[in-house]
């Protein structure tokens, strides 16, 4: 009975210390903290490794890419942990790597075959497509994000406005020693001044996968040392088949009813005796699907409050002027929602989710009539959608008289 308590005694102990057993210092890992991809043409001139495929043995499709992948490497030593001085910049702290593959996982095998440290993804703060890969269709690469365990679900996608993605990586910003930490809260600031939707990595897997939603992705333009936040690139099932600007973004915000409200609204009266600039505060907004005559019918109230940031060419903001502006605002509103809406509808992208609205509140009609995405674009292009706005001025700020 003795042997035996003490092996049970030992047994919990044992596992204890076999803690660390595959363990990794900061010193043995490569950290990659971005990546971009790129399609190449030129396959000759591209020196091709035999890492996973003996050379001319790859299954090549007609349409099979060859990405040029563009790895951002942390070099750990020099990264500042703390809110010190010194002189050291972007380019002492990061590492830049080009590679190249028929698949991703075959560009990161390469990529490894050039480096003496493991390859570790789990600090990746963004990820970068070019607009060409985008347009033709990102299922590949979305499918190797899912697969890997270390792609963090927080990161951000972006999608290039033209150009290549590599661009974007090659922005050194004097303000912050690691890039694609900067890139990276440049959309989380972004967001947060109610510039963009929270569309980080993890929910654009949950659009994709779901039936009767449709992706959005941001979309970003680099100006050498720093990057432009261009809107977002809007997608059909895996490929991208629009773009809205950042005025357009903040009506997809609108109708979402978002907030906060990031951006301002110029606007004259109708009797053209002045211009406003308009700041929204809050949004809210309500969707409602009904069945009408047996085919959907969709009405969209959304409500804004705001105040007046300049006026120009009058100084008079009396009642009546005030009243005269709520109503110019709630028209152009509902005819520039109206707008983007039916360009939407054109390019059958249901961002808003309005098929899965639809499938959820008369699952019935969807199984019957609609039955898949393929279905649901068939009636969403044709889809009656009525927009209502409200818009009312809360103040007008402050006057010195």
């Amino acid at each position: 009975m003795k042997r035996v308590l003490l092996f049970m005694a030992i047994i919990p102990i044992l596992m204890l210390l076999s803690g660390c057993w595959d363990r990794y210092e900061l010193e043995e890992r490569a950290m990659i903290l971005a990546i971009s991809i790129d399609v190449t043409d030129d396959r000759e001139e591209v020196e091709k490794y035999e890492v996973t495929h003996s050379k001319g043995d790859f299954p090549v499709r007609e349409d099979q890419k060859y990405y040029k992948l563009t790895a951002q490497l942390a070099v750990p030593g020099k990264i500042m942990l703390g809110p010190g001085g010194g002189e050291t910049n972007s380019e002492d702290t990061d590492w830049l790597l080009v590679t190249y593959g028929y698949t991703m996982k075959d560009a990161l095998s390469n990529l490894q075959q050039e480096l003496a440290e493991k390859i570790y993804l789990g600090h990746i703060q963004i990820i970068v497509v070019s607009e060409e890969i985008a347009k033709n269709g990102i299922s590949e690469i979305m499918d190797f994000l899912r697969r890997d365990y270390e792609v963090r679900r927080s990161a951000w996608l972006m999608i290039t406005d033209g150009g290549e993605a590599q661009d974007i990586l090659n922005a050194t910003p004097p303000i912050q020693t690691v890039p694609s930490l900067y890139l990276s809260n440049t959309l989380k600031d972004a967001v947060r001044f109610g510039k963009l939707p929270k569309e980080f990595l993890g929910k654009i897997w949950i659009d994709f996968s779901d039936i009767g939603v449709d992706a959005m992705i941001p979309l970003v333009k680099s100006m050498g040392d720093h990057i432009l936040v261009h809107g977002l690139a809007y997608f059909k099932g895996d490929k991208m088949v629009g773009k809205l600007t950042p005025t357009d973004t903040g009506a997809i915000l609108a109708i979402q009813g978002m907030n906060p409200a990031g951006y301002s609204n110029v606007v004259e009266t109708e009797d053209q005796s002045g211009v406003y600039l308009i700041k929204p505060q809050r949004r809210k907004s309500k969707i409602s699907v009904k069945l009408v005559d047996g085919e959907p019918k969709v009405t969209i109230n959304v409500k804004i409050e705001g105040f007046v940031e300049e006026q120009n060419h009058v100084n008079d903001l009396s009642k009546d002027r005030l009243e005269e502006l709520e109503k110019t605002l709630s028209n152009y509103g509902e005819k520039a929602l109206s707008k983007l809406m039916k360009r939407l509808q054109q390019d059958e992208s249901d961002i808003l989710g309005i098929g899965a609205r639809v499938r959820a509140k008369y699952p019935k009609y969807w199984h019957e009539k609609v039955k898949d995405d393929k279905g649901w674009y068939e009636v969403y292009k044709d889809l009656d959608i009525q927009i209502h706005l409200d818009y009312k001025i809360r103040r007008v700020g402050m006057e010195w008289k």
